[in-house]
């Protein structure tokens, strides 16, 4: 989802980032960190041969105790672990199967480096077989205090959203209502444009309005109209929808996958609810028009088994890869849309997509990536948080009395902390194969924490990974009452708030919560500035 670094010289407001200098800390609460360290012990969704998927082979880092793919050996009574951290005494214990999770001395681990070796014995308890290893970090939990927030949760989001309004990168809705050359994010149109539109449209609906609201509303209209005029012609496979990748701009900086003549189908999802924005603050109808017909196209699309080919050619609707799309935003944007409307008629489409999800990435925990920058992989090659995070918010959401979804929802919360957050001690390794963001942002050493790392493939912090989290901690909250999950999303938030301290970009939220972060990504922007306001409606006293 990211720009090289190397491009961020053509960047409006490219910048070198200058690290924030927290006042005094802020202290968790030590019953709920302590508990936070208890709950490490329970594994996330670990695997069981033959019944249910390993899916940690590509992890480097655990907050919760792992259990790996090891196979039985022939012969073997009983298997001998021992976890050996970089520092510390060597931990042991004996199970019957070589696959059962490090439970018995998780809690011991210390954060770092360890080597984990299993040993097959005999009914004498000697060695049948050469020792089976796996190298990991073992993650920290939320520290016993953390760095404070720069302002409250709602000036933060008021300040973020006014400072991105007026920054260079959006001026050219005010004048040409074409994408800024200069600008070359703008080669995601469906991303890039469509939140363009958004932004405009949320800060021109404030109360009280802005002084320029009425210029800004008109920027909003010329935005969301550029895209619906680049958007795939009713007679293609996928009508309506609007291109991932720009059809007639930008083509030195598209290589590879990345082709006007292939689309990725949640586009159309986040598109939709852009529009459904534009809509609020319009009250036109056209922008809900386009997106019931984004919503239309999917509806005619739909695989009989419940989600949709994941990249395909928009003309004729053929794959490009065998992936099929986790429908979490396709799901979100049915939601947000029945809202608007109170019309069901997409009902059974989103209701063959929660079937589907069920049955398929809850089940294997296959939670792949799905970003325009990274070519869709195998299974389990590039996991990420953000699907299953919106999709544990939807289940929150949708049924917080229903035991099941409210436990599935819950453990992909920690699925999520598990792999991505990072509240202190960054492993030194990351996956495998990083694409050239990841390894431009791989530098551990020059991240702000605590933070949330987007993919394995871009293993690096991202104001975006962080505001899910949020969203996934504050509807928890919600849920359960539980204040661990608050604390936890504070925490992440506070670090946001102090990346608005850069000089050459005052009040926006970093994109790369790291120093030297590179360019801006305001479709990110935009989601921490959601979830700064859904932090602040649980965090903060009600306005009189």
């Amino acid at each position: 989802m990211k720009i090289f670094f190397f491009l961020a010289a053509l960047c409006g407001t490219s910048f070198a980032a200058e690290t924030p200098k927290p006042g005094p800390m802020v202290a968790t609460d030590p019953k709920l960190r302590a508990r936070a360290i208890e709950e490490t012990a329970v594994p996330v969704r670990p695997g069981i041969p033959g019944e249910v998927p390993f899916w940690n082979r590509m992890a480097v880092q655990f907050q919760f105790a792992p259990a790996f793919d090891f196979k039985e050996v022939p012969g073997a009574k009983s298997y001998r672990f021992t976890v050996t951290p970089k520092a510390g005494e060597p931990l042991a214990f004996t199970s019957a199967k070589p696959w059962m999770p490090l439970t018995p001395v998780w809690t011991k681990v210390p954060t770092g480096k360890a080597t984990l070796t299993v040993v097959a014995l005999d009914e004498q308890g000697a060695p049948v077989c050469e020792p089976m290893t796996r190298v990991f970090h073992r993650a920290a939990v939320i520290g016993k205090e953390y760095p404070p927030a720069a302002m409250s949760w709602s000036e933060s989001a008021r300040t973020a959203l006014d400072t991105l309004v007026h920054s260079p990168d959006l001026q050219c809705w005010f004048t040409t209502g074409k994408p800024d050359e200069k600008f070359p994010l703008y080669r995601y149109p469906s991303k890039i444009v469509g939140s363009a539109a958004a932004v405009l449209a949320i800060y021109a609906s404030q109360t009280p309005p802005p002084a320029d609201a009425a210029e800004a509303l008109q920027a909003s209209r010329r935005a969301a109209d550029y895209l619906m005029s680049i958007s795939f012609p009713e007679q293609d496979e996928w009508a309506f929808h609007p291109p991932l990748y720009h059809p007639t701009m930008f083509h030195d900086q598209l290589k590879g996958h990345m082709d006007a003549n292939h689309y990725m189908t949640f586009g159309g999802a986040e598109t939709g609810m852009y529009y459904l924005d534009v809509y609020a603050a319009t009250k036109d109808r056209k922008y809900l028009d386009a997106a019931v017909r984004i919503a239309e196209t999917y509806e005619k699309r739909q695989l009989p088994e419940g989600s949709w080919l994941m990249f395909v050619s928009p003309q004729d609707g053929k794959p490009v890869t065998d992936n099929i799309l986790i429908p979490s935003l396709v799901i979100d944007f049915l939601d947000q849309l029945e809202r608007v409307t109170g019309d069901h008629r997409f009902d059974a489409v989103r209701e063959k997509a929660i079937a589907w999800t069920m049955k398929n990435p809850v089940r294997t925990w296959n939670w792949q990536g799905q970003f325009e920058d990274v070519k869709p992989l195998p299974p389990y090659e590039n996991l990420t948080k953000h699907d299953a995070g919106q999709f544990a918010i939807h289940l929150l959401k949708s049924a917080p009395d229903d035991p099941e979804k409210r436990a599935l929802a819950l453990d992909l919360i920690r699925f999520a902390e598990d792999q991505f957050v990072m509240w202190a001690q960054p492993p030194v390794a990351s996956p495998k194969e990083q694409n050239p963001d990841g390894e431009a942002g791989a530098k551990s050493k020059t991240w702000l924490l605590p933070c949330v790392l987007e993919q394995y493939r871009c293993y690096a912090p991202v104001n975006a990974s962080s505001a899910r989290l949020i969203q996934m901690y504050v509807a928890a909250y919600r849920a359960t009452g539980d204040r661990l999950y608050l604390e936890k999303a504070k925490a992440l938030a506070g670090t946001l708030t102090r990346t608005q301290s850069n000089k050459k970009a005052p009040g926006r939220y970093q994109t790369w919560v790291m120093q030297n972060p590179g360019p801006m990504w305001f479709n990110c922007e935009l989601l921490a500035i959601r979830a700064m306001k859904d932090l602040a409606a649980v965090d903060e006293p009600p306005k009189k």
